[in-house]
C-alpha cells in the first residue's frame, strides 16, 4: 500500500494512495491513520480531512517549530513519518472501524423512491430492502454538510442514478442511494439522491461531546424498523434534545430556510462550490445553534442589517473531518487590525459587512474600529474615520452605505462581540446554522452583545485608557460646538498594508499552479476574469473565457480549503472562500496564496481579477512576512498611549 505526499496550497498537504491501492480495507486504514494524526494535537495542526483515498492536512505555518526546513517540507516529513508504518501494516482490530447500526423505516413517506428503485433493479421492494440492509457499508468521507456520510459498499445491483431534478427539500434522516453509494442526510436540505428510507437517529448535534455520530472509516449496518418503532425512537430523540436545553426557543430565531439563503451580491439563490447540492440554511434541526437576539448586555442594535452582515472571528478549526468548515472573516487582515485598534485579541469576534453596510445604534458607550472596504461610513451624520480607535456614546447612529472601494468591512468593539462560542468559535456559518446570532446573518432589531456585559471580555487596560482620553476629547469638542457630540476619534491611524495587489486595472492575485493541472493553470494565468454576481462566502465565481479541462480520470472527492481554484464542468473557475465545503470533487488547478486572500475578499462583482504564478516557497515567505508585519503593528499600536 503506497502513497504520495504533495502540497495543496501554502497551508495544506495531501497524502494520496497511488493508483491501485484503494479498496475498502485501504480506506479504513487511511481513516484510522487520519484519526491518529488528529489526536496528535500539534499546535500547528488545524485540521485533518480523510476522504476516500486521501488525507488532507491543514496547518498554520506561523505556529510551526523553528526549523531549517520550509513549512511544507516540515509538515510533509512529519506526515510521512507517521503514515509509513501505519499504512503498510495490516489493519488491526482497533483500526477496523467501529460498527454503528442505523435503524431505518424503509418505503412509504420515509422512502418515496423505494418502489421505483426496486423496479429499476428488477427486484421487489421487499428484496431491495433486504439486500440494502444485509450489506455492510464504510463511511469513506464526511462532507457536503456537517455529519453527512458518503457510504461505500452498496451492492452493485442496488445502484441508482441521481434524480434528474433534485428535490427542494429532503427530510433530515433520509437514507439515499446514488452513484454506487448510500448516504444519510443529517438535516433538511435540497438533494438529488434516490430516497429509500429514513432514520430517527440524529446524526449531528454540536451540543454532544462527539458532534457527529459517524466518522470516516466507521462501518454501518442498516436495521429495518416498523412505523411504531420509528415513531417511538423519534420521540425519544426529541425528548433527549429538549432535556439538554437545545430547542428552538433557546436557539433564537434560527437561520433562514435553504430557499431564503441568497448570494452576498445577487438576489438569487446560490448553490455550493460543487454546484450539485447546497448545504442548508435550515440549520441544525431547524433551529440555529448560537446566541439569540435577547437584549441582555446589548452593545449595538441593528436598525438595518445591510446585504449580508454577520458575526465572524478568525474561524472554527478542528472539525473539517466531520464536515464542519472553518467560516470566519473573509478578510482576516482587516478583522485582526480592527481588533488590535480596540485592544482585543486578534481572534475576537466582530461584525462583517458585505457590499453594502447598514445602520447600527449604540446602546452603550463603546470603543470601536472600522477596517476594510470604504462604505462611506458616518456616525451621527458625520464622516466616521476608519483604521483607528473611535469612541461612540450611547445613542450614536453608525451608518455604512454601498462600498465605493473594496467589498467587506469589519466593525470591532472593545471586549469583542459576546455571542456564544459554538464548537470553538463565535463565527457564523449560516448554511449549517452554527455560531453568531442563532446561526444566521444579522437582521433588523437584533441586539449585538458587546464586551463583558454581552458575554465577551471587558475592555483591556489599553482600550480603557483610550476610552477615557477620547471621552475628554469628545467633551471638549461638544463644548466648542455648543451642541451634543456623541463620538470622538483618535488622531492617528494604522495604515493598511494588505491591499497592494489592487489597482485601476483590477486585482492581481498570486497563485500556485497545481502540479497535476499545469495546462489548465497556464490558461488561468493568461486570462482576465471578472467577479460574477453569484459569488458569496462559499466561493468567488469568475466570469471569463472558459478553461478546457485537460485529460485525466475524474478524481474522487478529497479535502479542499479556502483559496483552492476549482474548475467545474462549464470551465468557469471558482475560488473557494471562507464558507466553502470541506470536500470536493472538481479538479483544482491552482491555489491563491494566503497572503492575497484579503484581496480576494475585497473583490466586488464586476471587478477584474488576474492571476500571477508564484512558487510555494515564495507564497510561504510572503505569508510569514505578513504575520511578522501584524506583530509589528500590534507592538506599535500598544505603544500608542494617550
Amino acid at each position: 500500500m503506497d502513497y504520495v505526499i504533495h502540497p495543496f496550497g501554502d497551508r495544506a498537504a495531501v497524502a494520496r494512495l497511488r493508483a491501485g491501492d484503494g479498496g475498502t480495507e485501504a480506506r479504513r486504514r487511511l481513516a484510522a491513520a487520519a484519526e491518529r494524526l488528529r489526536l496528535c494535537q500539534e499546535s500547528w495542526l488545524t485540521d485533518i480531512v480523510p476522504a476516500y483515498e486521501t488525507i488532507t492536512v491543514l496547518y498554520d505555518p506561523d505556529k510551526l517549530p523553528l526549523s531549517e526546513k520550509t513549512p511544507y517540507r516540515y509538515v510533509a516529513d512529519w506526515l510521512d513519518g507517521r503514515l509509513a508504518g501505519r499504512l503498510q501494516a495490516g489493519i488491526g482490530a482497533e483500526d477496523a472501524g467501529r460498527l454503528v447500526e442505523i435503524p431505518v423505516r424503509y418505503g412509504g413517506d420515509c422512502g418515496p423512491d423505494l418502489a421505483e428503485a426496486a423496479e429499476r433493479a428488477g427486484l421487489s421492494a421487499h428484496e431491495y430492502i433486504k439486500r440494502h440492509a444485509d450489506a455492510e457499508y464504510t463511511a469513506a468521507m464526511i462532507g457536503f454538510m456537517p455529519g453527512f456520510p458518503y457510504l461505500t459498499g452498496l451492492p452493485e445491483e442496488l445502484d441508482q442514478p441521481r434524480k434528474a431534478k433534485p428535490r427542494l427539500s429532503v427530510p433530515a434522516g433520509s437514507v439515499g442511494v446514488a452513484a454506487g453509494q448510500s448516504c444519510i442526510y443529517p438535516f433538511e436540505t435540497p438533494g438529488g439522491w434516490q430516497l429509500i428510507g429514513r432514520t430517527p437517529v440524529r446524526l449531528f448535534d454540536p451540543e454532544r461531546a462527539e458532534p457527529s455520530l459517524i466518522r470516516a472509516g466507521v462501518r454501518i449496518r442498516f436495521v429495518p424498523v416498523g412505523e411504531a418503532e420509528f415513531a417511538r425512537m423519534a420521540g425519544e430523540q426529541d425528548s433527549a434534545r429538549n432535556e439538554n436545553g437545545v430547542s428552538a426557543a433557546k436557539a433564537g430565531n434560527g437561520p433562514k430556510p435553504a430557499s431564503d439563503e441568497k448570494s452576498d451580491f445577487a438576489g438569487t439563490d446560490r448553490e455550493g462550490g460543487e454546484g450539485t447540492e447546497t448545504a442548508p440554511g435550515t440549520g441544525l434541526s431547524g433551529a440555529g445553534v448560537g446566541g439569540g437576539s435577547e437584549d441582555a448586555g446589548c452593545g449595538l442594535r441593528v436598525v438595518r442589517p445591510g446585504v449580508a452582515a454577520s458575526v465572524q472571528d478568525l474561524g472554527r478549526f478542528g472539525y473539517r473531518h466531520i464536515g464542519v468548515g472553518s467560516s470566519g472573516a473573509m478578510d482576516s487582515y482587516a478583522l485582526q487590525v480592527a481588533n488590535l485598534l480596540t485592544g482585543n485579541g486578534i481572534d475576537s469576534a466582530a461584525i462583517e459587512f458585505a457590499v453594502a453596510g447598514g445602520e447600527l445604534l449604540a446602546e452603550t458607550e463603546l470603543l470601536i474600529a472600522l477596517c476594510g472596504a470604504y462604505m462611506v461610513p458616518t456616525v451621527d451624520g458625520e464622516e466616521l474615520p476608519m483604521w483607528r480607535p473611535v469612541l461612540v456614546k450611547r445613542g450614536a447612529v453608525i451608518r455604512l452605505r454601498g462600498a465605493s472601494s473594496g467589498c467587506r468591512a469589519y466593525l470591532a468593539a472593545a471586549g469583542g462581540i459576546g455571542v456564544p462560542v459554538v464548537m470553538g468559535s463565535r463565527s457564523t456559518d449560516a448554511r449549517a446554522g452554527l455560531g453568531g446570532l442563532a446561526g444566521r446573518r444579522l437582521a433588523a432589531g437584533d441586539a449585538v452583545p458587546c464586551g463583558a456585559a454581552g458575554g465577551a471580555a471587558a475592555p483591556s487596560p489599553w482600550a480603557a485608557a483610550w476610552m477615557a482620553a477620547l471621552e475628554r476629547r469628545r467633551a471638549a469638542l461638544e463644548a466648542q460646538a455648543a451642541r451634543p457630540v456623541r463620538w470622538a476619534a483618535a488622531p492617528w491611524f494604522a495604515p493598511p498594508a494588505a491591499y497592494a495587489g489592487g489597482g485601476g486595472d483590477g486585482i492581481e492575485l498570486r497563485a500556485m499552479p497545481e502540479e497535476t493541472r499545469l495546462s489548465e493553470a497556464a490558461a488561468l494565468f493568461r486570462e482576465r476574469y471578472e467577479v460574477a454576481p453569484a459569488s458569496d462566502r462559499m466561493g468567488v465565481r469568475l466570469a471569463g473565457p472558459p478553461i478546457a479541462s485537460g485529460p485525466g480520470a475524474e478524481l474522487l472527492s478529497h479535502g479542499v480549503a479556502p483559496g483552492a481554484v476549482q474548475l467545474p464542468a462549464g470551465g468557469s473557475p471558482i475560488v473557494l472562500a471562507a464558507d466553502c465545503q470541506t470536500t470536493g470533487g472538481y479538479p483544482v488547478i491552482a491555489h491563491v496564496a494566503s497572503v492575497d486572500m484579503p484581496l480576494l475578499a475585497q473583490a466586488k462583482p464586476g471587478e477584474a481579477i488576474r492571476f500571477k504564478p508564484v512558487t510555494l516557497e515564495e507564497a510561504q515567505r510572503l505569508d510569514r512576512e505578513r504575520q511578522n508585519g501584524l506583530r509589528a503593528l500590534e507592538a506599535a499600536i500598544r505603544c500608542r498611549r494617550p
